[in-house]
């Protein structure tokens, strides 16, 4: 099967290599992907009242369900769409989208170091957009809050 139609076959190796090289420290990726995050998003910590460590967890199986299904588009979508309408529903705000990704990106620089490619963060640039997209469809019925 082909995966996601933006990303090539190379990026998909990529992305699943790598997720599968930082699985075992997931926990601290989890953490300093937060800490970053709600740098860039203070507002965005009034979202997580209860157990942050409950909440590593599900960033990190999030993220291996995205991987799982890089290349079953359905599954994909699936997986997206759920995910965007939970989110929705807690008061996710556009602006969140993109701290998410930049955290998200940086914390995979701090996790690896220099075998952080430039064609590595390619891959899960790409990655993060089309989760970006199809997430912001997928909630646009459920209609995100305006930025005020």
């Amino acid at each position: 099967m082909a995966a996601i139609s933006i990303m090539t076959s190379e990026q998909v190796d990529l992305i699943r290599q790598s997720f599968d090289a930082i699985w075992s420290v997931r926990r601290k990726l989890a953490v300093t992907f937060y800490g970053r995050f709600f740098e860039l998003a203070p507002d965005a910590q009034q979202l997580f009242a209860g157990d942050m460590e409950r909440q590593h967890l599900k960033l990190m199986d999030s993220i291996a369900a995205i991987v799982g299904a890089l290349d079953k588009r359905e599954l994909f979508q699936s997986v997206i769409s759920h995910t965007a309408r939970h989110h929705a529903g807690f008061g996710v705000k556009p602006s969140h989208f993109a701290a998410f990704g930049e955290a998200l990106i940086w914390g995979l620089e701090q996790q690896f170091g220099a075998a952080f490619t430039p064609e590595l963060k390619k891959a899960w640039i790409t990655l993060y957009d089309a989760v970006q997209s199809e997430m912001m469809r997928a909630a646009s019925p459920l209609s995100l809050p305006k930025e005020r």
